[in-house]
């Protein structure tokens, strides 16, 4: 088996001929990184990288889209802004981080409903081919979904701070700016299924600390358990970005129709071994995120870990596959190489 094969075979439920190892492509970490010739033997030896598309695309009518930039206190500000005929709305980002979201009043709310319900979601097959030819051989395109409306809340409109209070002083807010973002998703869901790639993954960035069982299970299983049977029945694999803590809702999780876990991590980040992991969930395929201080041990320590990873996850080599997903190692030309010559003792 070639790299994509083993990835494709991992995606099916199927024992690879080796535990298959990848490094997400698009995040900010690989600037200038992934020019470097250290990567070239690493491909050779299995490695590749992975990049998300959406294969639809949205417009919003009768929405202003505006953005300002400034520095201040040797910080670099930017300031997102979006105005409507019912009022306007901002979020603000300081060194690329959110400082500021959409979503602080009942008005913001009713603002970001406006745009929401005002946004067409179109097909845009085409960019699933476009992104296979940029970004060459070595990299596994997969396509993207987006976020569930309670996490679109909570990651990128109102910050985790908000949401808590708003959930129990807006719940109507809340409520109905989920319903009108379900619309959306729901529409996307209906594209993507028509569309190209075997891979679909739903960005959650889920932690459950921040929601507990009895509100996954209001806010998500169903907008899960409406989504996700059809793009199945297409023929996708659907997972879910869940790089957080997940004891608490393993139960609920274990009846989801999720396919695969992204970025599944074990402690100490996480607060699930491998092997407790797949004693929840024998099903469900691992698409696991290996501990950054993992890389820092001596290769011999590296190597031993990574194997008994494999022993808990993938007894039987099937179900299984690695990638750096949270943050480059700092010495990832060292530690990565180990990594593959580990997996190739994975060998059927």
């Amino acid at each position: 088996m070639d790299p994509r094969e083993r990835i494709e075979a991992f995606w099916a439920g199927e024992r690879p001929e080796q535990i298959p190892y990848t490094m997400f492509r698009g995040y900010p970490w690989h600037s200038g990184v992934l020019d470097d010739a250290a990567w070239q033997p690493m491909y050779e030896a299995g490695l590749r990288t992975t990049w998300e598309v959406g294969t639809f695309g949205s417009r919003a009518k009768n929405v202003e889209h505006g953005h300002d930039s400034w520095t201040e206190e040797g910080q670099k500000f930017d300031r997102y802004t979006m105005r409507t005929p019912v009022g306007e709305i901002s979020s603000t980002y300081r060194d690329g981080w959110q400082a500021k979201y959409f979503l602080e009043t009942a008005q913001d709310y009713r603002v970001m409903q406006y745009v929401v319900e005002n946004t067409e979601i179109f097909p845009q097959h085409k960019a699933f081919a476009q992104a296979e030819q940029e970004h060459g051989e070595h990299c596994i395109v997969h396509v993207g979904l987006g976020r569930s409306p309670i996490q679109t809340l909570l990651v990128d409109y109102a910050g985790l701070e908000n949401l808590s209070w708003h959930l129990a002083e807006l719940p109507a807010e809340v409520e109905a700016l989920c319903d009108a973002l379900l619309c959306d998703l729901r529409r996307a869901a209906e594209i993507t299924a028509e569309g190209p790639g075997r891979y679909v993954s739903v960005a959650e960035n889920f932690t459950a600390d921040t929601m507990g069982p009895e509100r996954f299970r209001r806010y998500h299983l169903p907008v899960y358990e409406e989504l996700f049977p059809p793009l199945q029945a297409a023929g996708k694999i659907v997972g879910t970005f869940f790089d957080g803590r997940l004891a608490s809702c393993k139960e609920a999780i274990a009846g989801s129709p999720i396919d695969l876990l992204e970025s599944l991590t074990p402690p100490p980040e996480g607060d699930l071994t491998l092997a407790e992991a797949r004693a929840a969930w024998p099903d469900k395929l691992f698409w696991s995120n290996i501990n950054l201080a993992t890389y820092e041990l001596p290769p011999d320590r590296i190597r031993a870990t990574v194997l008994e990873a494999v022993q808990q996850a993938a007894p039987d080599g099937r179900r299984l596959a690695f990638a750096v997903s949270e943050d480059l190692p700092r010495n990832w030309r060292e530690s990565m190489p180990v990594v593959l010559a580990t997996l190739r003792e994975t060998r059927a």
